[in-house]
């Protein structure tokens, strides 16, 4: 604390006034008795008060070279850490008119890799301004950075830069407030994104075909059907089956498959539109949603698909000829389906083509049965023994009404079997002889 003392004014204002006074005592300026009598004291605390006062402020000031020596190694770290880093690194002071206003900010400091970032050499970075130097990238900065040290709030963001500004196509921005200025940090993210944007174009993408997978086609469709009915469009949803996918796999090999799959959905490619969206569910389905078109779109659309696939079955690319099966939904602008419920109406409609397919394949290959000539009905008579004439004739009479008998005889009768009364249950069984 004293030592703090020996810096302040006071003191030092202190010393100098009775520095003063013994001096005008021992001139004779001041010639009051009391004065005279105090001036070899005032000459000796004045003394007194310069021998402590230097004292304390050498103390002072050794205790700051101290200071500034033991922190001069960490600065240095500090210093050559800032200079290793992989990350643009730039230390910016504000720069303020006479009002106080912060009008641009000064870059007092940057790393190698922060000058690299910015296409220059580390020795012309400091003393560039933002809104002189920078151009366009610093009057985009400036107002981030006004308000970061107005509001003395931290600045972090990722965005993609201008190769023309920014030696990276990705940056990962943080402008964090420090006394007066900013401590700015740029890290090159072109790399990160760019395996991010595969990822995601992995997950989205088939492999085989390079089309939209399910999840890409769920996702694209939705948005692109909300996209539609906001401006009254139509739209249709075609889905595509190959035809006896797994015999082709099963006799020629999955690699003749494999390109069977290829071969169709360059086909699809090819055929419709680019602004429609096409995709392989999976397997050996296909699926196109094809905006702002109608029933009579679809059916044309269909009739290419089917002329494209004759081309392809023509010139023998492959063993065996592909055969496809499409079944398409028109969706209205009023539809509020969703885009699984639209798949799910046209793979009903391809399945009920394709029975309609088969029931016409096989009425057409199978020649009907030729039916028989009517001949006239005779009624065949039956040998009855004696016996069971009899107990016929004795169960005839016990009913209600007579039934009349053409003949019988002593030892065998013939009667019309449509004549015969209902069997008896003692009758189960009996069988006529040969």
């Amino acid at each position: 604390m004293f030592d703090r003392i020996a810096l302040r004014t006071a003191f030092w204002g202190t010393l100098a006034l009775l520095s003063a006074l013994t001096i005008l005592v021992s001139a004779g300026v001041l010639t009051l008795p009391s004065f005279i009598a105090a001036a070899p004291y005032l000459s000796a605390l004045s003394l007194l008060v310069a021998v402590t006062g230097w004292r304390l402020l050498h103390r002072e000031l050794l205790r700051r070279m101290q200071h500034e020596t033991a922190l001069e190694p960490r600065m240095r770290r500090l210093h050559d850490a800032m200079q290793a880093s992989m990350d643009g690194m730039f230390l910016l002071r504000t720069v303020r008119d006479s009002g106080g206003e912060i009008r641009d900010f000064e870059i007092t400091e940057a790393n190698t890799r922060g000058a690299a970032m910015l296409y220059r050499h580390p020795t012309q970075v400091a003393g560039l301004r933002l809104r002189r130097d920078l151009e366009d990238l610093g009057r985009a900065l400036f107002p981030q950075y006004l308000d970061a040290v107005t509001y003395r709030t931290a600045v972090t963001e990722e965005s993609r830069a201008h190769k023309r500004h920014v030696n990276a196509s990705w940056v990962r921005h943080q402008a964090t407030p420090t006394t007066d200025g900013l401590a700015v940090t740029l890290q090159d993210i072109s790399r990160q994104k760019r395996e991010e944007l595969r990822l995601r174009k992995a997950s989205l993408t088939d492999d085989l075909t390079g089309l939209l997978n399910r999840r890409g086609f769920m996702a694209l469709a939705e948005q692109q059907l909300r996209l539609a009915r906001r401006h009254a469009k139509d739209a249709v949803v075609l889905y595509v089956d190959m035809n006896a996918f797994k015999e082709l796999n099963d006799t020629c090999g999955h690699a003749v498959g494999d390109r069977a799959l290829v071969e169709v959905a360059r086909l699809l490619r090819r055929t419709v539109r680019d602004c429609d969206v096409v995709a392989r569910l999976g397997g050996d389905e296909f699926t196109v949603l094809a905006l702002d078109a109608d029933g009579h779109g679809a059916r044309a659309m269909q009739q290419r698909i089917e002329d494209q696939l004759a081309s392809l079955n023509a010139r023998r690319l492959l063993p065996a000829s592909i055969g496809l099966t499409i079944g398409y939904t028109r969706v209205r602008s009023t539809d509020p389906a969703n885009i699984g419920e639209l798949l799910a109406r046209a793979d009903q409609l391809l399945y009920a083509r394709k029975r309609r397919r088969a029931h016409a394949a096989v009425a057409g290959t199978t020649k009907p049965a030729r039916a028989p000539r009517r001949t006239p009905r005779t009624i065949p008579t039956v040998p009855i023994p004696a016996e069971v004439a009899a107990v016929a004739m004795a169960a005839a009479r016990s009913l209600p009404s007579p039934v009349a008998v053409a003949a019988s005889a002593p030892t065998s009768a013939t009667l019309a079997v449509g004549a015969l009364p209902p069997a008896m249950p003692m009758e189960r069984g009996v069988t006529s002889p040969a």
